[in-house]
């Protein structure tokens, strides 16, 4: 006569279950040459990115540099909202989520250094990517963004442009 299982028995059996699918899966992302990083610092994420694909990075003192000249087009990819609360003054506003409709950036000959909120957006770099992918080679991406601007007390701009 075979024994009926109970719930106790089903809920061990999934527990095991469970634990040899974590252990099988560890043991491949150990072997695996593209491992997943079991920690990895989510602040320089977006800086790492930028360095594999070939993206040109500015720090604060050449923004600042380049501010004063006069000899870059700085771009703000936040969100149009964002951009009209507070904005690094001179920036023009190409948020990201208006890539999909058609990215038009202004008429400029002027290098392009874009930003978002800090070391850990992406849309700046993206932003980035997609001017790239559209013909503009000479795209760079201040990664400290709005929360160095900011951390340095800087003034902002703020309104719509």
């Amino acid at each position: 006569m075979k024994k009926k299982m109970t719930a106790g028995d089903t809920a061990k059996k999934t527990l095991w279950l469970i634990f040899a699918a974590v252990i099988l899966a560890a043991g491949i992302n150990v072997l695996h040459p593209e491992r997943i990083p079991w920690v990895e610092e989510w602040g320089t994420h977006v800086e790492a990115q930028a360095v594999d694909a070939d993206v040109d990075l500015v720090q604060f003192s050449e923004v600042i540099d380049l501010l004063r000249d006069q000899s870059a087009l700085l771009v703000d990819a936040r969100s149009a909202e964002k951009y009209a609360r507070g904005h690094i003054p001179g920036a023009v506003s190409i948020p990201l989520s208006t890539v999909a409709d058609g990215l038009v950036l202004p008429v400029s000959s002027l290098p392009v250094v874009i930003y978002c909120d800090g070391p850990d957006c992406e849309d700046s770099l993206l932003l980035a990517l997609e001017l790239r992918n559209a013909g503009r080679a000479d795209v760079a991406v201040f990664i400290g963004g709005m929360a160095l601007w900011e951390s340095e007390l800087l003034a902002v701009e703020e309104g719509a442009e």
